[in-house]
């Protein structure tokens, strides 16, 4: 059983497509036909033609705290990044539009899909397979009446977004300038910008130190070497004997 989190939701994607949302201010759904689970791909399918659209789009969330298994799957490894939004003000932004539906995926065994009954055709975007639980998923559907195309984008209020993590392969250096880069973006400066620690964590080496009795260590640092301060002396004396 997962743990979802208090008022988050979290989409992974990569590091360009979250400055492009940021610069943009909008959040990019994208045609479910790109998807790499080809279940899901068919019913979403079904669904579009029970919903007589021409287009349908969609972005996923999870409700869960970072996994290695949602950074290397949905972001991507070193070109991943993961943003978290405040979900019940994301809930407020999209209230009201009849083209959105936004609803937490149920996870079935295929023996309890079998008894799904036929009159649920509406269900079909919301449900996957159980062995797809451990991603929690929560999902954001749109439809169109204008054919389809591989993205729509939905305007977005920076606002709505609380922090945008890192992955962890990203070197330190590349993590310090993308982290410069992403806050000096207009509308953008509230949002705190981090470097995940999932694979790499002092805190989490410290434990281990403890149990093993060895002492704490901090992160590693080169050392910065001084400037000698020029030997003003000897040039004086070298003057004078010129003289």
């Amino acid at each position: 059983m997962v743990t979802k989190l208090d008022d988050t939701l979290k989409r992974y994607t990569s590091i360009s497509a979250v400055i492009d949302m940021l610069c943009r201010k909008e959040l990019a759904l994208l045609d479910p036909q790109s998807w790499d689970d080809r279940n899901d791909r068919y019913f979403m399918a079904l669904y579009k033609e029970y919903a007589r659209a021409k287009g349908l789009y969609a972005a996923c969330f999870t409700q869960v705290a970072e996994t290695y298994h949602h950074w290397r799957v949905f972001g991507g490894a070193a070109d991943g990044a993961c943003v978290e939004f405040r979900r019940a003000a994301f809930e407020r932004h999209i209230a009201g539009n009849p083209d959105i539906r936004a609803e937490e995926v149920k996870y079935f065994y295929i023996k309890d899909a079998e008894s799904i009954p036929k009159t649920k055709p509406d269900r079909l975007p919301f449900m996957k397979r159980k062995g797809f639980e451990p991603e929690a998923e929560y999902r954001l559907i749109a439809t169109s009446g204008a054919e389809q195309a591989p993205a729509l984008a939905l305007p977005i209020d920076l606002r709505l977004i609380r922090q945008v993590f890192i992955n962890p392969w990203l070197p330190e250096s590349i993590y310090k300038s993308l982290k410069s880069v992403m806050s000096g973006i207009g509308g953008a400066s509230h949002i705190k910008i981090s470097r995940s620690g999932l694979i790499d964590s002092q805190r989490w080496k410290n434990a281990g130190n403890r149990i093993a009795g060895k002492p704490k260590v901090g992160r590693p640092v080169l050392p910065v070497k001084k400037k000698t301060a020029p030997k003003t002396r000897a040039r004086k004396k070298s003057a004078r004997k010129r003289r």
